[in-house]
């Protein structure tokens, strides 16, 4: 009875952390778009490296996300061990990624004398 209820709880798990991967691909149309005019367009401004670096990772990041998912969704659905909820938690790694890649895109804010 323990197992059975241990095998419901990782099934359960693991369809959670593939639906949480998949829900991005609900926008992908808009971000598809928005990362190829990103990617297209000339900045007037030269901010610092790291600041170009992050928003060329974020752009190149968000569309290659399918590439990403669909392989881990493959994966872990055809082998159901506990191997295959790291697999299925993969894309959301990936996604926390591009957050990070998204806070540093710009360059900073000026500060304010108060």
């Amino acid at each position: 009875m323990d197992i059975a209820i241990s095998t419901d709880y990782q099934d359960y798990l693991l369809w959670g952390l593939l639906l949480l991967g998949g829900l991005p691909l609900l926008t992908y149309p808009g971000v598809l778009l928005a990362s190829l005019m990103g990617l297209g367009s000339q900045s007037s401004i030269k901010p610092a490296f790291i600041y170009r670096l992050m928003n060329q990772c974020f752009l190149w990041g968000s569309l290659a996300y399918p590439a990403v998912y669909i392989p881990c969704y493959r994966i872990a659905r055809a082998n159901m061990n506990t191997s295959s909820l790291v697999i299925a938690a993969l894309p959301l790694l990936y996604l926390v990624l591009l957050y990070v890649c998204f806070r540093f895109i710009d360059a900073p804010a000026k500060e304010t004398n108060s």
